[in-house]
């Protein structure tokens, strides 16, 4: 079992999320009917995970790829209006960047950059939120996933 807190899925919808799903997603609050379809009707492409010696006081410093993944989008999704980022060829290239390792990164659970990449470019257009794991899982465990 591995020992890892947080998880990462990139859950891609095809249609934008209004503002008011985009804030109950973003705030915590239950999930609204739309919201609810638009995830179990999602893609999802498992990224990798951290533990809370990986987040770092610095924004998007983390020291894991997923994580700065998932605060890139964060910050994405709540600033100036709540919303599913829209996966455009501009957030696929700065998700790629972010992905990459850094110097400092602590070990971490992780996919194969291409996988990601590959995700991405398949999903342009769409939009994308972070999850903890996909709505149909039972499990928190993802498959075999690769640690650096």
């Amino acid at each position: 079992m591995s020992d890892y807190r947080y998880r990462l899925w990139l859950a891609a919808i095809p249609q934008p999320l209004a503002e008011a799903d985009a804030r109950a997603y973003w705030n915590l609050k239950d999930p609204t009917p739309a919201l609810t379809e638009a995830l179990a009707g999602a893609a999802y492409l498992y990224v990798g995970s951290w533990q809370e010696t990986h987040i770092s006081e610095r924004p998007q410093s983390g020291r894991s790829p997923a994580l700065r993944l998932f605060d890139w989008l964060f910050l994405r999704g709540t600033i100036d209006t709540y919303q599913a980022p829209a996966l455009d060829p501009r957030l696929r290239d700065e998700l790629t960047a972010l992905y990459r390792p850094h110097p400092d990164d602590l070990p971490s659970e992780h996919v194969p950059a291409q996988d990601l990449e590959t995700f991405l470019t398949d999903h342009l257009t769409w939009h994308l939120l972070p999850e903890e794991r996909p709505p149909t899982m039972t499990s928190p465990l993802p498959a075999e996933g690769n640690r650096r």
